[in-house]
């Protein structure tokens, strides 16, 4: 039986939080008030309907609101435009004549008209326009609303609808009544994705569902992986003379993997399903070789063990396929000498990890001060080797003889970037090349605000080289971010996982790390880029800068 949630006019926020699947979310848009005179319900305004199938990866937290229909008393709920006068009933009673609100599912919650939860919102079915004693207002849903009395009251995909007394809709708020006596009789408009028009007959919401093709305004939050599909909205699809309500209904439900570690010869995780006794089978590849398959117990812990024969960087891939052939699937990188930090780490674990592997710095191995080097220096920064070492010295117990090491192989050795390409210049194999990021890069590698720290994406880039290469330095490459300033990698490297990108809004005194950008898969014909969120960023979103270009170096 499918799992149902359901959701009902409360005057509030009502969070769900989702585990991964496909999804069947509704929207009821709620009533206009007013139209005391229209005896059948069916007859006054109505809000509208959305409907569409959400695909969902991981674990999602939604945020419902179902509006408030306009009879109700007091205040309005979610959009639907307030009245200055309502209409007496022959009991000595009262039938108010506000808009009816929106109802809609979105990413970030709080207040209704928070402008950030506004422009976070995937479905909304838009409320229906104030009624006037026998006349009805317009309805609300759809691309675009029903009129009221005046043309072009209603709301549509991009712009609220135009009221009587100049009392227009906008994005998320039908429009409301003046306290001018010219105004008193006017009713508020529908709430919806652009509100309606106040008027005697007031303009209904329009309705929204995401989709590829949907209009997206400026500063809209919602990525691609919420693009609704089998989508659909009805004007007046709503109930009569009811509040809004939303429904989620579990269509199907999807695999998922949680890796609890994984170190440089052995992986543990749990794999699972939103359903129970789905899952078919669990595969285990490193470099793309499948290493082990699992068919029984699919829901215990598992742990596989594995013998790395070189110090390169290797993938680590478990994939997970339900009875459905439905699968997920997860990705880390591994290796043998320096083990990458997990996908989760923080601040702290990259401390304790360089503590670690103090023995392999005593031991004078330059690569590993590169990767240092590399981990808390840009050019741009114009930092310097020996204010590295003074980081690192702030950053650990002086007293550590590994620290100390440290600190006189960096002082004294002072392998920097340009000496290091210019000893590989001497090879006699190399080629450069550049790329440029398009708009399709742009739309595909980029981590949202949303993403948790230690989320990545990846991008393969063809360089057909003709040759295994050794090792590859990329310079030049800037992606943008949602804070309007840019991230800067330059000097990314193959060899070394940290390859930390700067914000262009960064100092000398306070540099601020915006994430990490690592180079693997390197092959004959192509390279794969893979960016990763750090915890100190995740408020900021980034993502391939369309137009801009990197370049490499390739040795063999």
């Amino acid at each position: 039986m499918a799992k149902i949630y359901d959701f009902n006019y409360i005057h509030g926020e009502q969070e769900v939080v989702l585990p991964p699947g496909k999804y069947l979310l509704e929207c009821w848009g709620a009533a206009g008030g007013g139209g005391i005179r229209i005896v059948d319900f069916n007859l006054r305004s109505k809000g509208g309907y959305s409907k569409g199938e959400l695909t969902l990866r991981k674990e999602t937290t939604l945020y419902v609101y179902a509006g408030s229909k306009g009879s109700n008393y007091g205040s309005t709920f979610n959009g639907g435009g307030k009245a200055m006068m309502h209409e007496g009933t022959s009991g000595g009673g009262i039938l108010y004549c506000n808009g009816g609100g929106a109802t809609d599912i979105r990413l970030i919650g709080g207040s209704w008209d928070n402008e950030q939860s506004l422009l976070s919102r995937i479905i909304v079915a838009g409320g229906g326009g104030r009624n006037n004693f026998e006349t009805k207002g317009g309805d609300g849903g759809g691309d675009a609303g029903g009129d009221g009395s005046k043309a072009d009251s209603k709301g549509t995909q991009t712009n609220g609808g135009k009221g009587e007394a100049g009392l227009d809709g906008s994005f998320g708020k039908g429009g409301s009544a003046v306290s001018a006596s010219s105004g008193e009789n006017y009713g508020g408009g529908g709430g919806g994705w652009y509100g309606g028009g106040s008027g005697y007959n007031a303009g209904g919401g329009s309705g929204y569902v995401l989709t590829e093709n949907s209009y997206k305004p400026a500063g809209y939050i919602p990525t691609k992986e919420y693009w609704l599909e089998n989508t659909s909205m009805t004007v007046g699809g709503g109930i009569a003379e009811e509040n809004g309500k939303a429904r989620i209904t579990l269509l199907q439900g999807l695999p998922f993997l949680v890796i609890s570690s994984y170190t440089s010869q052995q992986v543990i995780f749990t794999a699972g399903h939103t359903e129970e006794n789905k899952l078919s089978k669990i595969e285990c590849f490193i470099d793309d070789v499948l290493k082990e398959t699992f068919t029984t117990d699919l829901y215990l812990e598992k742990t596989i063990n594995y013998t790395l024969e070189d110090n390169a960087l290797h993938t680590l891939k478990i994939v997970v396929t339900d009875i459905n052939n439905m699968t997920y699937e997860q990705v880390v990188t591994i290796s043998k000498s320096i083990m990458p930090l997990p996908a989760n780490a923080n601040l702290q674990d990259i401390s304790t990890k360089l503590a670690e592997i103090g023995e392999s710095f005593k031991s004078g191995k330059t690569s590993i001060i590169n990767t240092l080097a590399l981990k808390n220096i840009e050019a741009s920064l114009n930092n310097t080797l020996v204010e590295l070492s003074e980081k690192i010295k702030t950053s650990f117990d002086s007293s550590d003889a590994s620290v100390q090491d440290l600190q006189n192989q960096v002082t004294q050795k002072n392998n920097t970037i340009t000496q290091l390409e210019t000893e590989l210049s001497k090879r006699k194999r190399f080629i450069t090349g550049t790329y440029t990021f398009t708009k399709t890069d742009a739309e595909n590698f980029n981590l949202s605000i949303y993403d948790k720290e230690g989320t990545s994406k990846t991008l393969t880039i063809p360089v057909n080289m003709g040759f295994s290469p050794s090792l590859i330095v990329l310079s030049g490459v800037t992606f943008s971010t949602t804070s309007k300033s840019y991230v800067y990698f330059d000097n990314v490297c193959n060899s070394n996982f940290y390859n930390f990108g700067y914000g262009s809004d960064s100092t000398h005194s306070n540099p601020r790390a915006v994430g990490i950008l690592n180079v693997s898969n390197v092959g004959y014909s192509s390279l794969v880029l893979t960016l990763y969120k750090l915890s100190m960023s995740e408020a900021v979103g980034i993502w391939a800068k369309e137009g801009a270009t990197l370049t490499y170096k390739i040795y063999i």
